[in-house]
């Protein structure tokens, strides 16, 4: 909480439409907060990233965090703390453990995910939805499914549900440790 009394919500999971119910939950409970939702995407990055041509290549788990992390930073100066300047709440919907669970789910090294991330201001408050992923194809909107259904043939394998799986164990321990 800063001086104002403005707040950073953090609100992670794998389920997009988990994440988003809760976060406009949470908003319409703090209305005199003039709380405000930040959701993933709000560059345009990963728009740009879906309309690239195939000869653009398919990303590494690497890349797409690293583009995480510039919407994320996105986010930050054109979203987050301008509205925790004016002193209201904000509902990251998914804001970084999210990221990082899947990257430690996709085999990545945590303090290199840790210090991509260092840059993100800690939330006030954080939650982490953990209802079972979606299973139909018209709910696979969120930055998880996003990210497998781009490196499907770079994960050594895994199944959608298997990172899934893991993204969700990576976010409970994170949450228990919190």
């Amino acid at each position: 909480m800063t001086s104002n009394g403005s707040r950073l919500i953090s609100i992670d999971g794998v389920n997009a439409q988990a994440l988003t119910e809760a976060a406009r939950s949470f908003a319409a409970r703090n209305r005199r907060n003039r709380a405000g939702i930040s959701s993933w995407g709000a560059s345009g990055i990963f728009d740009e990233l879906t309309m690239a041509e195939p000869e653009a290549g398919t990303p590494s788990t690497r890349t797409l965090l690293l583009l995480y992390a510039a919407d994320l930073a996105f986010r930050l100066r054109w979203e987050i703390r301008p509205s925790l300047d004016e002193g209201r709440m904000v509902i990251a919907a998914p804001y970084v453990a999210t990221a990082i669970a899947f990257g430690q789910a996709a085999g990545l090294d945590p303090d290199w995910l840790r210090d991509l991330f260092h840059f993100a201001p800690p939330a006030s408050e954080r939650l982490v939805v953990d209802p079972a992923p979606p299973r139909q194809v018209a709910d696979r909107h969120g930055f998880v499914e996003f990210a497998w259904q781009r490196l499907e043939k770079r994960l050594g394998g895994l199944t959608r549900a298997e990172v899934m799986d893991r993204t969700r164990r990576h976010l409970r321990a994170s949450a228990r440790r919190a």
